[in-house]
């Protein structure tokens, strides 16, 4: 029965490891899938941004190609007018007056076409810098999307290995379980005839007990009785010493008128051997 319960307590602490065992596996499992869905959405995000960064991109370089091509208006415009400007003859002379015939602001156009270069490299170098930027973002973006593919491909085989190990356990439980009712089963059987075993050991031992009384009985009995033989054994061994002194008596006084004998001291008494103290008595007393 000992042997019985230390299994018993052996599978059961089994059991509980095989439990803990399981749910670490199921809190592992929970953190990778907050982990994975955290790196979604921060992928999610980067890829917002990137989206919004070629817009920006596109929408500059849209610009820039108007104001190229307005620049270059602006360019052609410009040399056409100082072509003219150079062939150009007075019309008519005075002291006074010079006139020279002008189709175009001049110091306007350079104006503007300074400004519109100026802007045409500054927009060229905001779109550099952020072709740079969106280069950075797409490389950042392209090691993001490997590092939550492989985490994703880790955390896959993690939760594959978790859900084998999982169900290796689901099995090694449930036969622990089946194990378990069986042994529990033997431990009722054991216990019925453990029952059985000490109700029939206790009429044994009432039906012993109830000899060995009647044992104690019987003996206090023969002692009882030892002891009287034993009384009557001393009071036949006085009589017989008292018998001897008288016979003694008698041939003494007997032996001037007859010829003398030997008779044995107790050969006027047949001697018996007592049961019980094994002792040689005479066989008839008073």
């Amino acid at each position: 029965m000992t042997k019985t319960y230390s299994d018993i307590d052996a599978v059961t602490r089994l059991l509980e490891e095989k439990e803990r065992d399981l749910e670490l596996a199921a809190r592992i499992g929970q953190s990778l899938l907050k982990k994975n869905k955290t790196l979604s959405e921060r992928n999610e995000f980067l890829e917002e941004q990137v989206e919004h960064i070629r817009e920006e991109v596109s929408q500059l370089r849209h610009d820039l190609s108007m104001k190229d091509e307005l620049l270059q208006f602006y360019t052609s415009a410009a040399e056409e007018s100082e072509g003219d400007s150079s062939t150009c003859t007075p019309i008519r002379h005075n002291d006074s007056t010079l006139l020279v015939p002008s189709y175009f602001p001049l110091d306007s156009l350079q104006k503007k076409l300074k400004d519109l270069e100026a802007e045409n490299i500054s927009l060229r170098s905001e779109a550099s810098h952020l072709e740079t930027e969106t280069e950075e973002y797409e490389e950042k973006e392209q090691q993001l999307v490997n590092d939550v593919v492989k985490e994703l491909r880790d955390a896959n085989h993690q939760m594959s290995t978790l859900a084998e190990e999982l169900a290796r356990k689901t099995d090694d439980a449930s036969r622990q379980q089946e194990e378990i009712t069986h042994l529990l089963s033997q431990i009722v059987d054991l216990q019925k005839k453990s029952k059985s075993v000490s109700g029939q050991y206790a009429v044994e031992n009432q039906e012993l007990t109830q000899h060995l009384g009647a044992a104690k009985d019987a003996q206090r009995q023969l002692t009882a009785e030892l002891r009287e033989l034993e009384d009557k054994y001393a009071e036949c061994m006085e009589m017989l010493h008292e018998a001897q002194e008288e016979l003694k008596n008698l041939r003494n006084k007997s032996l001037p008128l007859s010829t003398p004998r030997r008779f044995h001291s107790l050969g006027l008494f047949p001697m018996v051997r007592d049961t019980y103290t094994g002792v040689r008595v005479i066989k008839h007393c008073p």
